[in-house]
């Protein structure tokens, strides 16, 4: 990965840019869905950009662009559409230490501006690290094909409703209540034209008065390091998992799939742990969602060993290493 992606707090930012052209008018389409306050350096500009200056959306100064202009500054975009003059941006920018970009430049620029699905507050953030625009594109278009703008009324109203939903245990339960907010009591809401605050109450409420979660086992295995020959249900699991237990041969790439916040338990040595059923066990017995993931087929009556401690066991087919050369070699 070489361009690390962060979302940086726009409330609190200045924004610099140098050109009055095309280039910087696309920008601040795109910077003026923010608040941040905006400079621009130009001798002339479009009107379009005269147009925002005069409403008060952005300052805009004949002044030439100088290290001391910089001053408070977080982003730079150099956007004059001329090579020597987006050099000399960069190198004011650098003496004044704040980060630049040239406007569809990717080489000569300290960040770059991803593709964006906007559905704010949720926002998605698409780069391809300047190889695969269309592609970038394309990934852009799906995400807006499937993540209607009434997602962004769901996420507002859970945004405020984040302190009341504390009341719920950290992890699983939390965890659960938001899907069901997203997946089917949000959209429900929605569709029902009722308030979204009362909505989200009447789900906690629920969820308040619900028992304590039971804990649950997941046994799949995989014999290949590709993550794309992972089942579409066992990726599922891996995503959802509270906890991942799992072989030592499984690959990296394999194991990116588990959520973040997911505790993986590496069974490199096994002889220093329980009885694999037993470490299963105690881990779903406080009400996890448990994953082992084995390098080759499941033990033969591991299922059944965990299934008389009283816990749903789910088991995922996986693919032999076999098979999964095959399908290899053929692709």
């Amino acid at each position: 990965m070489r361009h690390f992606p962060i979302f940086l707090d726009m409330d609190r930012a200045r924004v610099v840019l140098s050109g009055g052209g095309e280039a910087a008018l696309a920008k601040l389409r795109l910077l003026l869905k923010t608040r941040a306050r905006i400079t621009l350096h130009a001798e002339a500009v479009r009107p379009e950009i005269r147009a925002f200056a005069e409403a008060g959306r952005i300052t805009w100064t004949t002044a030439p662009l100088t290290p001391s202009a910089l001053a408070g500054a977080q982003l730079v975009y150099a956007a004059d559409e001329d090579a020597l003059a987006d050099a000399a941006t960069v190198e004011i920018a650098k003496a004044a230490g704040v980060l630049w970009n040239v406007v569809d430049d990717l080489e000569a620029s300290a960040f770059i501006t991803p593709a964006m699905v906007d559905r704010a507050p949720l926002t998605v953030a698409i780069g391809t690290e300047g190889a695969a625009p269309m592609l970038a594109r394309a990934v852009k278009r799906h995400l807006e094909e499937h993540l209607p703008q009434s997602t962004a009324e769901l996420t507002r109203a859970a945004r405020d409703f984040r302190a009341e939903a504390e009341a719920l245990p950290h992890g699983l339960p939390r965890r659960s209540f938001w899907s069901d907010w997203f997946e089917t009591a949000g959209p429900a809401a929605l569709e029902e034209n009722q308030p979204l605050e009362d909505a989200l109450a009447a789900l906690l409420a629920r969820h308040l008065a619900a028992e304590a979660p039971e804990g649950r086992i997941t046994l799949t295995f995989t014999g290949s390091d590709d993550p794309d020959l992972l089942t579409m249900k066992a990726r599922r699991a891996l995503d959802r998992a509270d906890v991942v237990i799992h072989d030592a041969a499984i690959s990296p790439a394999v194991l990116e799939l588990a959520r973040r916040e997911a505790r993986l338990v590496s069974l490199a040595r096994p002889t220093e742990v329980p009885p694999l059923h037993q470490l299963l066990i105690l881990e779903a017995d406080v009400g996890a969602h448990v994953v082992y993931l084995g390098a080759g087929p499941l033990p033969r009556g591991l299922a059944d060993h965990c299934r008389r401690a009283g816990l749903t066991v789910d088991i995922i087919p996986g693919l032999p290493a076999s098979d999964a050369g095959q399908l290899k070699e053929t692709a």
